[in-house]
């Protein structure tokens, strides 16, 4: 698996995100990364994004399930043990 901290990723729809941590769990990338403009700024909007690979191309989604959020922010202490 690649490093990709302190990367900037462009999604299909233009966003652009800087990768400021990155996990790896059940062989899955996920990665805590920081919204940049079109300009590559940094603002204060932070997202956790899971790697998807499909037919060969690799894609980054939106983690929507809180359980799965909750351990990957654990996992990296960003988020103190409940």
């Amino acid at each position: 698996m690649e490093n990709r901290i302190n990367q900037i990723i462009t999604t299909t729809d233009n966003q652009k995100y800087m990768i400021i941590h990155q996990a790896i769990y059940n062989n899955e990338n996920f990665y805590v990364c920081c919204g940049a403009d079109e300009n590559e700024n940094l603002n204060e909007e932070f997202y956790l994004l899971e790697e998807v690979k499909n037919a060969g191309k690799v894609y980054v989604k939106l983690v929507e399930d809180e359980g799965m959020a909750k351990f990957i922010l654990k996992h990296l202490n960003l988020l103190d043990s409940e």
